[in-house]
């Protein structure tokens, strides 16, 4: 491995909705957002994830899109952003009506049926990434990943459910084979609201969790995950203080965890 060191901010399950949020009022999804860029930016990362479920269903407001589009524009760092099934990129999907890549040109979506690739040359990364179109038993997350072509870091992005053994009637399934068989150094997840890690074969995979207290959590928390030529892939678990109401002047319209 001739890759430099690398870190990284990976979210997901924000769930932005068109709840009332008066100034300095925010809803919990709204303050989940802000504080994820807030740590992305405390953290000084060279990279920020977003693995799906940025909105909470396809039909968002216009004060909803633009105060992500707010938000979005303040990470000082390249994105990486997929659907979810919540936000899918179905028909009616909201990214029919609104192009994240608006907020900056550091905004790569990944919008390809079948996944598709970002390359970061200057970080010596690729990332591959397949978002959900339609959320059913016989969708398959991690069907046809390209193999790793490259001597640098290999990062993917999903959103689905991880299950060790049947499971059969759940949508959007992914395996411990199918990570195992994937090459990527690392699998950013979406989907599951806890904070979870897992290991198969070379694989390093979580789930973030959400940074949304209304999403049944107790805590809010994002994956920081570096990646030292020297030590390869650590992932920490970050848990973020809800800060409180902002100054934003918009309001919105009516398992297993093994050890590194």
């Amino acid at each position: 491995m001739t890759s430099g060191y690398v870190h990284i901010l990976h979210t997901s399950d924000i769930h932005l909705d068109d709840r009332l949020g008066a100034k300095g009022e925010e809803s919990f999804a709204q303050r989940g957002l802000m504080n994820v860029v807030d740590k992305s930016l405390e953290l000084d990362v060279d990279l920020f994830l977003i693995a799906g479920d940025l909105f909470d269903h396809n039909r968002v407001k216009s004060a909803c899109l633009e105060f992500a589009s707010r938000q979005l524009a303040r990470v000082q760092c390249p994105v990486v952003m997929i659907t979810g099934n919540h936000d899918c990129m179905t028909d009616y999907s909201v990214y029919n009506r609104y192009d994240p890549r608006e907020a900056g040109s550091h905004i790569n979506f990944i919008t390809e049926e079948e996944g598709g690739i970002v390359e970061f040359s200057d970080l010596d990364l690729k990332v591959w990434g397949k978002g959900i179109v339609d959320h059913h038993p016989e969708n398959k997350p991690l069907e046809s990943v390209p193999e790793k072509d490259h001597d640098g870091w290999y990062i993917g992005m999903t959103h689905g459910y991880y299950v060790e053994r049947g499971a059969g009637m759940y949508s959007s399934l992914i395996t411990p084979d199918e990570i195992a068989g994937s090459t990527f150094d690392y699998l950013a997840l979406g989907h599951v609201h806890v904070f979870s890690k897992i290991h198969h074969g070379a694989t390093q995979a979580a789930y973030p969790g959400s940074p949304s207290l209304d999403q049944g959590i107790r805590e809010m928390t994002a994956a920081h995950v570096e990646f030292s030529p020297d030590r390869g892939v650590r992932i920490n678990r970050i848990v973020m203080e809800d800060t409180g109401p902002s100054d934003d002047v918009t309001a919105l319209e009516a398992h297993f965890t093994p050890g590194f």
